[in-house]
C-alpha cells in the first residue's frame, strides 16, 4: 500500500520539474536612486548658478563649472551603467527543486540552491520600495546546509509577494515529498 502512494509522488515530481517561474531584476527598484540623483544634479546646478550670479565664482568660473558638470555626468553614467547591468544580467529561475541565479555580462556566473535546504524566506519591502519604487522588494533566503550561500539576498523583485509565496510553497512541497520518500 505504501508503494502505491510513493510511486505517483515520484512520477509527479519528475513530470513537474518542467514547471518553472522566471524573473529578472526590475528597473523600478532604482527609481528612488534616480530621484536622489536628480536632486543632487539640481542642487549642484542651482548652487553653481547662485555662486555665479553673486560673483563668488568670478576668478575660478570655468574650473568650477567644469567640476560641477563633470561630477554630474559621472554620477549619471554610474547610474545608467548600474541600471543596465542589473536589468540585463540579473535573472532568476525557480523550478520544483531548485532556485537558479544567473548574473554577469562579460563573466557569466550561474548558481543554484536546492529548495530542500532553504530554512526560511523573508520578504522585505521598505517604505521607499512601496512608495517610490513601484512596489518592488527583496527576498532574503536562509539556508543552514548550503555552504556557498547561507544567506542569499534577491533584490529588485517586481511583485515580491507572489515570488515569496512561490518559493515558500515550492520549498514546503519539496520537504513534504522528501519526508514521504525517506519515511518509507
Amino acid at each position: 500500500m505504501n508503494e502505491n502512494n510513493i510511486s505517483p509522488t515520484i512520477e509527479n515530481s519528475v513530470s513537474n520539474e518542467t514547471e518553472e517561474i522566471q524573473w529578472s531584476y526590475s528597473g523600478k527598484a532604482m527609481r528612488a536612486q534616480c530621484c536622489l540623483y536628480w536632486l543632487i544634479t539640481l542642487l549642484l546646478l542651482g548652487g553653481g548658478l547662485y555662486l555665479t550670479f553673486n560673483g563668488l565664482l568670478n576668478n575660478i568660473y570655468l574650473w568650477s563649472w567644469t567640476g560641477i558638470v563633470v561630477f554630474a555626468v559621472v554620477l549619471w553614467i554610474q547610474f545608467f551603467a548600474t541600471y543596465f547591468y542589473r536589468t540585463w544580467t540579473l535573472h532568476y529561475k525557480l523550478t520544483n527543486h531548485r532556485l537558479y541565479i544567473y548574473q554577469g555580462f562579460f563573466t557569466k556566473k550561474s548558481d543554484s540552491m536546492e529548495l530542500v535546504y532553504i530554512e526560511d524566506v523573508q520578504l522585505i519591502q521598505t517604505f521607499v520600495d512601496r512608495l517610490l519604487n513601484g512596489g518592488v522588494g527583496r527576498l532574503t533566503i536562509f539556508s543552514s546546509s548550503d555552504k556557498t550561500h547561507s544567506q542569499l539576498i534577491v533584490t529588485g523583485i517586481d511583485n515580491p509577494q507572489l515570488i515569496f509565496e512561490k518559493i515558500d510553497t515550492a520549498r514546503a512541497e519539496v520537504r513534504a515529498k522528501r519526508a514521504i520518500i525517506s519515511g518509507s
